[in-house]
């Protein structure tokens, strides 16, 4: 069965078992396996059947955390940072490995950071004091250290 008859099957009728329930939420939106064991976690106590239903749902691709892993990436790319990006499909359940191998993908975030700092400072004066909580702010946005300070020095000359 592939994603089109899933998505024709829960059109047709509305979703009366719990597998049903979970192919119309993950149809919403991509998840990943640690998100659907959430979900069903507080659906039922039944682990054998959420076993059961995540291997079906894996088995017909509904959940693929390296799909899941390259999307996030691809669509967050131009709006945080790589550390952020990195932490965030963690706290989703997204192997480490997944995580390094999308994430390499991502070329220098150099252009990104600058726009940031531009953004930053549209409205502040160049001093000591705004540099410094430009430097954290970035860091706070998941920029790489290096990358955070390579773009402040540009900004600043």
């Amino acid at each position: 069965m592939n994603r089109k008859t899933e998505i024709t099957m829960t059109e047709n009728k509305k979703p009366s078992s719990l597998y049903e329930r979970a192919v119309v939420y993950i149809l919403s939106m991509p998840r990943t396996e640690k998100q659907m064991r959430q979900w069903y976690a507080r659906k039922t106590k039944d682990q054998a059947l959420i076993d059961a239903d995540i291997a079906r749902l894996v088995e017909y691709g509904l959940i693929n955390d390296e799909a899941y892993a390259q999307m996030y990436v691809e669509a967050k790319k131009n709006k945080m940072g790589v550390g952020m990006i990195r932490n965030k499909l963690r706290w989703n359940g997204v192997k480490n490995e997944l995580v390094e191998n999308a994430v390499d993908e991502v070329e220098e975030q150099h252009d990104f950071a600058l726009s940031c700092v531009e953004k930053y400072m549209r409205t502040k004066e160049k001093t000591p004091e705004n540099k410094s909580k430009l430097f954290r702010w970035l860091l706070g946005k998941g920029i790489v250290y290096d990358t955070a300070v390579e773009v402040i020095d540009e900004f600043w000359r």
